[in-house]
């Protein structure tokens, strides 16, 4: 649990997977895609029940008879919550991002079987992630316009486009948001990637391979065989012996393979005896300090790209790993990611040094509670407008 702040706080990139219209989590503060795009699913596609979300509280009972942000935050859309550099922002918006905010975080805490709900000391924290996107987000478009890359005619194009296929009837009742409102949602990701164009740079080979050497990056594939049994129970002694006996014969196997034809013999072996469902990653793993546990990852970077580890014992079972030269793909992804990090780096100086004035209300604003009734009025939409199920006779 300890990390759920980190992890939400990376919702500050402007590359976070935001969903405009969808009651589902699409937030993926995780190892995502880092160069994804603002998603504009329509509410209308989404599947409500499907939502991991704080479950309405008995006492909240939605009042649809209310706009939805004067329901879960007494406020109008209009309302100025924050200004930024002397540049008013709505509440529309503010609370729109803020209730990304809470859905990204809310996703986390499902991972425990746990609601928002129950953790009213994260309100706070919420609170304070809602006023830095929309303050980042104001500033991109302040910066845009200041270095002279403001969206082109095609982008904007693009996003006329992006909003005639999506479900724009929805957005009012459902997020609150004016039209000026949903403009800018849409705008976000065009100002987003100009800017950072316009103050960062790809990097080169050598850059590039500084970057993944500090980041402690690899591919690797490996074969598991399991000491423990569904539950992570530890395996009988006579078992656990046996897997360790034949991850041995496996071993021999490969180390009596050329180098050449090594990697076919271990997808061979991997395929037929591996406990970790290899089929599912039947390219391997590539992954970054700190994701695997430890003997895992200090016997996959100890090895050179092509070098076969011997058998390496984890919580799980016995491994053997074949460390690999990363994918093309994978190098594309960490050349985004390099600028990522560059773009937040300036992005969190920009912040510093803005002039940032806070609306009373926040002072009284509790980021939760906010989410709460918010869920609860979105719960009443989604079951007053489902479709009624025609019962049939028997």
């Amino acid at each position: 649990m300890k990390n759920w702040k980190r992890l939400a706080a990376l919702g500050l990139s402007g590359a976070l997977a935001l969903s405009l219209f969808a009651c589902g989590i699409t937030a993926q503060p995780t190892n995502g895609d880092p160069s994804a795009s603002p998603s504009v699913e329509p509410f209308a596609s989404s599947d409500p029940s499907a939502s991991p979300g704080p479950s309405a509280s008995p006492e909240v009972v939605a009042d649809l008879s209310q706009p939805p942000l004067e329901f879960a935050a007494g406020v109008s859309p209009d309302d100025v919550m924050l200004t930024v550099n002397g540049e008013d922002v709505p509440a529309d918006r503010f609370f729109y991002l803020l209730g990304q905010a809470c859905m990204s975080t809310q996703q986390y805490f499902s991972y425990f079987g746990l609601n928002l709900a129950d953790m009213p000391d994260a309100a706070g924290d919420l609170l304070e992630q809602g006023v830095q996107l929309t303050v980042y987000h104001t500033l991109m478009r302040q910066k845009a316009a200041q270095l002279g890359c403001l969206p082109t005619d095609a982008q904007m194009d693009e996003v006329r486009q992006a909003m005639e296929q999506a479900d724009l009837d929805t957005a009012g009742p459902y997020w609150g948001l004016s039209d000026e409102g949903v403009r800018f949602i849409f705008e976000m990701t065009p100002y987003y990637d100009n800017v950072k164009s316009a103050v960062t740079h790809e990097p080169d080979g050598q850059e590039l391979a500084e970057y993944l050497d500090a980041q402690k990056v690899y591919r690797v594939k490996h074969i598991l065989l399991k000491t423990v049994d569904d539950s992570k129970q530890p395996l009988p002694d006579d078992q656990a012996a046996q897997k360790r006996a034949q991850a041995e014969d496996l071993l021999s196997q490969l180390q009596g393979t050329d180098a050449g034809a090594l990697e076919a013999k271990f997808d061979e072996l991997m395929m037929a005896h591996s406990e970790d469902n290899p089929q599912n990653n039947p390219d391997g793993y590539t992954t970054s300090s700190g994701q695997m546990v430890a003997p895992f990852e200090e016997a996959s970077l100890a090895l050179e790209e092509g070098g076969l580890s011997g058998v390496v014992e984890t919580e799980f079972g016995y491994h053997i790993i074949l460390r690999l030269p990363l994918t093309d793909e994978a190098k594309a992804q960490y050349r985004e990611q390099f600028q990522v990090e560059a773009m937040e780096e300036l992005a969190a100086q920009w912040i510093e040094e803005a002039q940032i004035t806070r609306a009373g209300a926040l002072d009284s604003l509790n980021a939760i509670d906010f989410y709460v009734r918010l869920s609860a009025y979105h719960k009443a939409l989604a079951e007053r407008d489902a479709p009624v199920e025609s019962g049939g006779v028997g």
